[in-house]
């Protein structure tokens, strides 16, 4: 079995260096029912995938918690490439190849990309992207500007991220937060920032790491 960055999260985070994960703001934290409207969540998860596929490219600031530790990354994505990097992780992917660097212990995992995940770790191209029959949007709660959408994989898909609940801001329109629940195993990301690139995005470079095992599994 090949396991991504995102499952290993689950595994690993109790070896991360441990950060006291702080609350979300009280606004955020405390929902309220909402008020039902003809496919609203459907609307808002139209509006955020079209804001980032309005983009050709764009870095992300988050943090990821899961039970009482926290760590920070970024990812930047230009069109379909990206690089990422998490506490002693490094991953960049060209569109087809993901190379997946773990500099704690010195090797690099190869796999294809998976085009298909919206889970921000495995494949943060598409981590806001919805627009298909893989999910079904549920609106849980919509006030003072904010909006929760709970995204539940739809039957017979092969989505494989588990149910998503995105909190974000409406005006202006900005995610702020992505919960992932894996068979009760749950994982937030925070986000902390979303801007315009203002280099290229990083390319893998196998000379860059010397003496580290490669590892290929396409």
């Amino acid at each position: 079995m090949k396991y991504t960055l995102g499952v290993l999260l689950l595994a690993t985070v109790a070896c991360v260096h441990p950060l006291l994960a702080q609350p979300f703001s009280a606004q955020s934290a405390v929902a309220q029912p909402a008020t039902p409207q003809p496919d609203r969540a459907g609307e808002i998860v139209r509006q955020l995938a079209s804001a980032f596929r309005a983009m050709p490219s764009y870095g992300v600031g988050f943090e990821v918690l899961a039970g009482e530790y926290a760590t920070r990354g970024r990812y930047a994505v230009a069109g379909d490439r990206y690089s990422l990097a998490l506490g002693d992780a490094e991953v960049f992917s060209d569109a087809a190849v993901r190379y997946e660097v773990d500099n704690r212990r010195r090797e690099i995992t190869v796999n294809p990309v998976d085009t298909a995940a919206r889970n921000i770790l495995s494949n943060p191209v598409r981590a806001f992207d919805f627009l298909d029959s893989q999910y079904t949007s549920e609106l849980l709660w919509e006030r003072d500007g904010l909006a929760s959408v709970r995204l539940t994989p739809a039957p017979g898909s092969d989505a494989s991220a588990g149910t998503v609940t995105v909190t974000l801001s409406l005006d202006p329109l900005r995610p702020l937060s992505l919960a992932y629940d894996f068979d009760g195993e749950q994982v937030t990301v925070r986000i902390r920032s979303v801007e315009p690139l203002a280099e290229p995005v990083r390319s893998f470079d196998r000379a860059a790491y010397p003496g580290y095992e490669l590892i290929d599994f396409r």
